[in-house]
């Protein structure tokens, strides 16, 4: 570990120890960073160290998306990263059903000038059989949702990121699946998706996603959190959401909680994938040729390894409530009850997407206080909602 980052460590270290003060004590939160300071960089350390790599803007970007002759390249996948563990991403909607995601056609995709706005939630979350004892074992598992601006809103800012952590539970503690609320992301009155909280803002409709699943180390200072408290408390709990905050700022939250959980091993490994929101951004030469396409809909992510069995049953199922079911699923059945023993062998998490042009999205109220709302907030820019004038009261 660098100098710089063994004293952003500090500082986080310092930070968490009075939200964690009943569990960890400031001196072993120290003695943690101490220790990963001294320590060879393992796989773990290897990938989540580079994660932000090619948004950081004080780093050279490590590839481009273009060959030499302007053929557009597949994303080079890191040679640490366990190819069974990348994520495949499919797509659903009524429409078309459960399909690849490289199956949606450009034309599908919003047609737009400027920014995007992808509103992004988890909707619900499956592991195997197999996985789930594993989760029981290590007694949680960590489900985590990465965003990121591939370019910043404007001049001399770094671009922004978002992140979602919340705590899943396998066998041992749990008898039936984890619910939207559960999984905390949605917001306080409920939204799973079109808060300003969720809300992505992708310059020129470009941008980086990635899903990642990790099992910490039983002998990890997070393991303890989670023994203390999280486990009892649900089949899945919150543990933290950053919404809009600078990559270099979330680079040392994610050193940090790296040293929290300690050679975590993963069940899905997902580097940061480009992402194309709009019609125009396909072909705009600064996304690779495999980038992922959001269009408005649910996208179902599972471990490479499960491709397979997910492609010889995908024209039986359909998606209810976030959770894969066979199409003969009855009226009055539960999609979660019946979700349980579909597809027994295959982990996946679900994410419901909505994109808009930002143009389109209004800002989020103004605070009581009469304070006005920031522009360069995460739902985006000036629209014509808002400023519209306020709603008249009714005559009492």
């Amino acid at each position: 570990m660098d100098r710089r980052s063994f004293f952003s460590n500090v500082m986080a270290a310092a930070a968490f120890s009075g939200l964690l003060g009943e569990v960890i004590s400031p001196k072993e939160l120290m003695a943690a960073v101490e220790a990963a300071a001294d320590e060879p960089q393992n796989a773990n350390g290897q990938f989540w160290g580079g994660f932000f790599d090619d948004v950081d803007p004080t780093k050279p970007h490590s590839t481009g998306a273009r060959g030499p002759g302007g053929e557009p390249m597949a994303q080079p996948i890191p040679a640490h990263i366990d190819d069974a563990k990348l994520p495949r991403f499919f797509h659903y909607d009524d429409t078309n059903g459960l399909r690849y995601a490289e199956k949606i056609d450009r034309s599908e995709l919003t047609k737009m000038d400027g920014a995007a706005v992808v509103s992004m939630s988890i909707s619900g979350f499956r592991p195997s059989d197999t996985d789930s004892k594993r989760i029981g074992d290590a007694s949680s598992a960590q489900l985590q949702l990465h965003a990121t601006q591939t370019t910043p809103m404007a001049q001399y800012i770094a671009p922004l990121a978002w992140a979602s952590l919340a705590s899943v539970f396998g066998r041992k503690s749990a008898s039936k699946l984890p619910t939207v609320d559960q999984l905390n992301f949605v917001d306080e009155q409920g939204s799973t998706g079109t808060s300003g909280n969720n809300r992505i803002l992708l310059p020129g409709a470009e941008g980086k996603l990635a899903l990642n699943l990790t099992l910490p180390d039983k002998h990890s200072l997070l393991h303890k959190v989670i023994s203390y408290g999280l486990q009892g408390a649900s089949i899945a709990a919150p543990l933290v959401a950053l919404p809009a905050i600078s990559v270099p700022a979330i680079k040392a939250f994610t050193s940090f909680y790296n040293i929290l959980v300690q050679n975590a091993g993963f069940i899905i490994n997902s580097p940061l994938k480009d992402v194309v929101a709009s019609y125009d951004a396909v072909d705009s030469g600064n996304m690779h040729a495999d980038a992922l396409r959001l269009v408005t809909g649910q996208y179902l992510i599972v471990p490479a390894s499960s491709t397979a069995a997910i492609g010889a049953q995908m024209d039986n199922l359909k998606m209810l409530n976030g959770y894969l079911v066979p199409k003969s699923i009855a009226n009055n059945a539960d999609p979660t009850t019946v979700a349980q023993s579909a597809l027994p062998g295959v982990t996946y998490a679900t994410l419901k997407v909505s994109v808009q042009p930002a143009a389109d999205v209004a800002l989020p109220p103004a605070q009581k206080s009469g304070g006005s709302p920031e522009k360069g907030d995460s739902g985006g820019g000036d629209s014509k909602d808002s400023k519209k004038a306020p709603p008249k009261k009714k005559p009492s």
